[in-house]
């Protein structure tokens, strides 16, 4: 049997199993900024509502600057992770694409030593069958 297709056929795998580990290490980086942003978001929803109620009594324009200040910090770091979640997501559609690409690659070598089998096993039952034809001429030619 030739070798050569099996080799082939576990070197697609591998590229499978490697372009699913990635995919699932960009999900997870996916997820992972996710939760960084609605973190972000419960942060400032918490902080907007002191500030309302800073808003109420008596404050000074350094408290007022100093919670602009981090407002702002907080908007700047959420467009932050929203950029790296989106380079996240992209990274994401190219390992899919990746993976498929794989996937289809590990079917195509599978088949080709599914065919390689069957071509061994036809060629050994043809070799059979001869071997057979001539065990038989030779019983014949011999009565």
């Amino acid at each position: 049997m030739n070798k050569t297709w099996s080799v082939l056929k576990q070197r697609a795998e591998a590229a499978a199993h490697e372009a699913q580990a990635e995919l699932n290490a960009v999900r997870a980086r996916v997820t992972q900024l996710e939760a960084s942003e609605a973190h972000i978001d419960k942060l400032k929803q918490d902080y907007l509502a002191r500030y309302k109620e800073a808003q109420k009594e008596a404050h000074t324009i350094a408290d007022n600057i100093a919670y602009r200040k981090f407002l702002d910090h907080l908007h700047g770091l959420r467009m932050r992770v929203s950029k790296q979640r989106e380079a996240a997501e992209y990274d994401l559609g190219v390992a899919k694409d990746k993976l498929s690409a794989a996937q289809r690659e590990q079917a195509k070598m599978e088949a080709m030593v599914e065919r390689e089998n069957r071509h061994t096993a036809a060629a050994a039952a043809k070799q059979e069958q001869r071997q057979l034809d001539e065990a038989g001429i030779r019983l014949y030619n011999q009565k």
